[in-house]
């Protein structure tokens, strides 16, 4: 299992860091091009569309490995330990089941880009929405570790290995 985490973190930081650098280089490009020669590069376009792209739901997959995602914890702040875990504990449940349905969807969503052709680059839009399914199971496979991880803090209470 730890190699299998090692594998996707690693692809995960090599995609948005190529994402990141293309996206950088590209932008930089094109303000060049647009101040100094008046003459805008097209295809530019299509590539920082692609790595911006790439970047945030990528990136968004890396945040729930991370536990980073946006939240608002003044509720669970609140709460007593043992209600505390149970609460994130549906809370990861129901994320789980969101990034299923955005995975699913996002398979379909990227199936009608086959027919679609990026404007300069003419390469078919599936590849840019092949990064929302793809990111999704990853945020599925990280949010089922965190769940059994708050799975196993919770069975802990009952052992009294925590305060209650």
């Amino acid at each position: 299992m730890k190699q299998l985490d090692r594998a996707i973190d690693i692809l995960i930081r090599v995609v948005m860091g190529i994402s990141a650098f293309v996206l950088s280089a590209t932008t930089i490009l094109q303000v060049i091009t647009r101040y100094f020669f008046k003459n805008p590069i097209g295809w530019g376009q299509d590539i920082v569309r692609l790595s911006f792209v790439y970047i945030v739901f990528w990136g968004g997959a890396y945040c729930i490995k991370n536990n980073e995602h946006l939240n608002i914890d003044v509720v669970l702040t609140a709460l007593k330990p043992k209600t505390k875990k149970l609460a994130e504990i549906l809370i990861s449940i129901i994320l789980i089941c969101f990034f299923v349905f955005i995975s699913y969807y996002g398979y379909l969503f990227m199936q009608t880009g086959t027919t679609q052709k990026s404007p300069y680059l003419l390469i078919p839009m599936s590849i840019y929405y092949i990064s929302l399914p793809t990111a999704g199971l990853i945020m599925v496979y990280y949010q089922v570790l965190l769940l059994l991880k708050q799975i196993k803090e919770l069975r802990e209470y009952g052992t009294g290995g925590g305060t209650q």
